[in-house]
């Protein structure tokens, strides 16, 4: 199966962990993947077949041009890959991806939780603030348990190419949703705050985060994660900042026990 694989990558900051992704998707049996970066510095690193250095006043949007690369080649292409240059795909990712888009409805996308470890155990870093797991949302479909999970961002995402047609049908694959509020939301949500109503965030996410949120948010797709196979569909992001905020990040994490306890009251 011939596979698109486009990467995104800042700076040099995080070459060794690049290189390390790139060394692993060419090491698919299964797959013929193709990789692309999409980059502001020029890359020489084995494996990757193009490098796109794009010139932006704005390079929070840097991400965003990977997905005009895959629009531009969504007929040659079975399967599409959009990562951070730190996000580890393993072949089991793809395996399983196929495997669910087989069994769920066409409303329905599976999609991965990011993960990040120390000698502590294992952190995730979307599990924070009020996001949580549905747990009304259990659905049954060829014999799988799937459930979904309210923070969408994975900095990844696995699309079939029927799935990337959807897309295309739902929004303008090469541009952000725009999710301004309009000024009748603008004036209830400046009343909620004066009279202490609790406000709903009008977006959860960046404009980096937006670029594999949109496709869970507005793409007509729900997106659900395979609770049966948990472990199968957990993605690494190999830096493990997020657990202690290193390097300016926030300390964004909850550990291996709230997901623990949260999965048992899923599967029963």
């Amino acid at each position: 199966m011939k596979v698109l694989s486009v990467l995104v990558n800042f700076g040099e900051e995080q070459l060794s962990y690049l290189k390390e992704v790139v060394e692993e998707l060419k090491s698919f049996k299964k797959y013929e993947v193709y990789i692309v970066v999409q980059s502001n510095i020029p890359l020489d690193i084995e494996g990757i077949d193009e490098v796109n250095v794009v010139k932006l006043e704005d390079y929070q949007l840097l991400p965003l041009t990977c997905r005009s690369v895959i629009w531009k080649y969504r007929n040659d292409y079975e399967l599409f890959l959009y990562g951070e240059n730190d996000h580890l795909f393993k072949e089991h990712h793809l395996d399983n991806h196929i495997k669910y888009s087989n069994i769920l409805p066409k409303n329905r996308i599976a999609g991965l939780i990011q993960y990040e470890f120390n000698d502590l155990g294992r952190y995730y870093p979307a599990y924070h603030l009020d996001f949580d797991w549905d747990f009304n949302s259990v659905e049954e479909h060829g014999g799988k348990l799937f459930a979904h999970f309210s923070n969408l961002h994975q900095a990844t995402f696995i699309i079939t190419k029927d799935q990337l047609e959807k897309l295309g049908q739902a929004i303008d694959f090469t541009t952000l949703v725009d999710e301004k509020p309009s000024l009748v939301s603008k004036v209830v949500i400046k009343f909620k705050k004066l009279t202490g109503i609790q406000v709903t965030r009008a977006s959860s996410y960046s404009v980096k985060c937006k670029v594999n949120t949109d496709l869970y948010r507005y793409g007509g797709m729900k997106k659900v994660i395979c609770i049966t196979d948990f472990e199968e569909n957990l993605i690494h992001h190999l830096p493990n900042l997020y657990i202690d905020g290193d390097k300016g990040r926030l300390k964004l994490r909850s550990d291996e026990m709230r997901m623990t306890d949260a999965l048992k009251r899923l599967l029963n």
